[in-house]
Order: C-alpha cells, then sequence, then structure tokens
C-alpha cells in the first residue's frame, strides 16, 4: 500500500481507472502515549471487482482527549481528503466512510447526527459501520502499525 505525499498522484491514478471504479475515503485513529495518530486511506476499488489500491496518509498531532472531538477530526480529516478528489471522480460511485457506529450502545454513537450531517452538507455520501471499509478495516489495520 504506498503512502501518498502528494493528493496529486492519487487524482492522477483515478483519473487513469474505468468509469466502473469506486472511490472510497475513510480516516482512523489510535491514541498513543502522547499523541492522536490519524490515518487517512484513498481506496480506489478498479473497475468495483478487481481489487483495489489503497492510498494513505498519516498524520500525528497532540493528543485529543475528547471522543468526540478525535472522532470529529476523523470525520473532518476523511471529508477534506474526499474533497480534494472530488473533482476527478467523473461519475464513478464515490462514498466517505466513517468509523462511526451508529448502534446506540457504542461510544462512537454519540456522533453519528452531526457526522452524517457534515458529510451532506459537503455533497458527499457517508457509509456508517458496518459498510465503512475504507475507515474501520483499511485505515484501521494502518493504525495498528503504530
Amino acid at each position: 500500500m504506498p503512502s501518498f505525499r502528494d493528493i496529486e498522484e492519487v487524482r492522477e491514478f483515478i483519473r487513469k481507472t474505468d468509469k466502473d471504479t469506486a472511490v472510497y475515503v475513510g480516516c482512523d485513529s489510535r491514541q498513543l502515549r502522547d499523541r492522536t495518530v490519524f490515518v487517512t486511506v484513498i481506496v480506489v476499488h478498479l473497475s468495483s471487482k478487481h481489487g483495489a489500491k489503497v492510498f494513505w496518509k498519516v498524520d500525528k498531532t497532540k493528543k485529543i482527549s475528547s471522543l468526540r472531538q478525535r472522532l470529529m477530526e476523523e470525520v473532518n480529516r476523511a471529508v477534506y481528503h474526499a474533497l480534494l478528489i472530488s473533482d476527478v471522480i467523473d461519475g464513478r460511485h464515490f462514498e466517505v466512510h466513517l468509523d462511526i457506529n451508529p448502534d446506540e450502545n457504542t461510544a462512537s454513537s454519540v456522533i453519528v447526527k452531526e457526522a452524517v450531517g457534515y458529510v451532506l452538507a459537503q455533497g458527499l455520501k457517508p457509509v456508517l459501520k458496518p459498510d465503512a471499509i475504507a475507515a474501520s478495516c483499511a485505515a484501521d489495520y494502518i493504525t495498528e502499525k503504530y
């Protein structure tokens, strides 16, 4: 999985794919001692059936103690990167995957409404767990490395 330093390489890769390709953007985070690590991924599902290429970016910040603030920062990072590539999507299936569980018995459910509303307000399609594979699988896998 290649890490991306320049969003232009992701945009160029998407441009070269066929219109059946799907693109998913997600973010996950992990708490370390004094840092919060955010991993943002862009999953390009080739022709929606031939495997995928995953681009990822790691950012470390001062530790964010508030769960609500950290989860909204994940949403913000996913939306930001989705907007950076939105003009090259050109009719391809496009989703923003949120590492948020709508089940009210889970901690992340506290921000479902505001997170979904924020994504929709940007003209993007939000997807929650368990269907949010870019955030809950791809980004989560990379955060485990830190």
